[in-house]
């Protein structure tokens, strides 16, 4: 497949961030363009983890350590896509597996949460968010991505996971708050462009879908032609709304 290489150069403040992607230059789902875009996010974490480093911090995530696994993950309704269609492509046994934490973390949450979960259009405030986000961790339950306290699909992980890098200890993760957790501070979010980008463009009203309930969403939504696009203008979209979020905090 012939790809197209897009340079990409983008400003935050004093450091400059210069890069290119590969893009198969054919019409696309937006779900079949996210490695290329979930790579992006990768970038723009590391220009960040650069500069925490620089101000003598270092990021406390790894293997191993879990406790974020815990916390309500808000992903793109593509990247809910993505996700179903890889454990759809697990060896079954692998999958009977991950299909069987999905049902179980459900079920721990309980029906109340899982309700409020479903109805994403009462989580548009930030104060709802958190109220049902403090519920949810406070049940403990696990990712069902999470092997061993290590993300099993780590490679695939969403873009919200990729942004959330902190570099206070590792056990203060077991009781987040803003006394105990300093995060890595992101120039810009590509995780918020997702929610917006169904359309490949990037100007859609946000909407998210809760990661525990990714296989449910996608699972009714098979059978629902999934709309194709440029893949290398929905690549251009998505670095020119990066351009303009990174204008908004520099300006900030």
């Amino acid at each position: 497949m012939r790809r197209v290489e897009i340079p990409v150069t983008l400003e935050f403040g004093d450091r400059t961030m210069e890069a290119s992607a590969a893009v198969p230059d054919c019409p696309m789902r937006t779900a079949d363009l996210l490695p290329v875009l979930l790579g992006f996010t990768e970038a723009i974490a590391a220009v960040a983890v650069e500069s925490a480093v620089s101000e003598g911090r270092r990021v406390s995530c790894k293997a191993g350590c879990g406790a974020c696994c815990r916390q309500l993950v808000p992903v793109s309704e593509a990247e809910a896509i993505y996700l179903a269609e890889l454990v759809e492509e697990m060896p079954p046994e692998t999958r009977d597996a991950v299909r069987a934490r999905f049902s179980e973390a459900l079920r721990a949450l309980g029906e109340v949460l899982v309700g409020q979960l479903r109805d994403t259009a009462s989580l548009k405030t930030m104060e709802s968010r958190r109220e049902v986000g403090a519920e949810y961790f406070a049940r403990g339950v696990a990712c069902p991505f999470l092997e061993d306290e290590s993300c099993s699909i780590h490679r695939h992980r969403p873009a919200a996971c990729r942004e959330y890098l902190v570099t206070s200890p590792a056990e203060n993760c077991r009781r987040p708050g803003p006394d105990t957790i300093e995060m890595v501070r992101l120039p810009l979010k590509p995780s918020v462009i997702l929610y917006c980008f169904g359309n490949g463009i990037g100007n859609e009203t946000t909407r998210w879908v809760p990661l525990v309930l990714a296989l449910e969403w996608a699972e009714a939504q098979r059978g629902r032609l999934q709309p194709t696009y440029d893949a290398p203008q929905m690549f251009r979209n998505f670095i020119a709304q990066a351009q303009k979020m990174a204008e908004r905090s520099n300006a900030g």
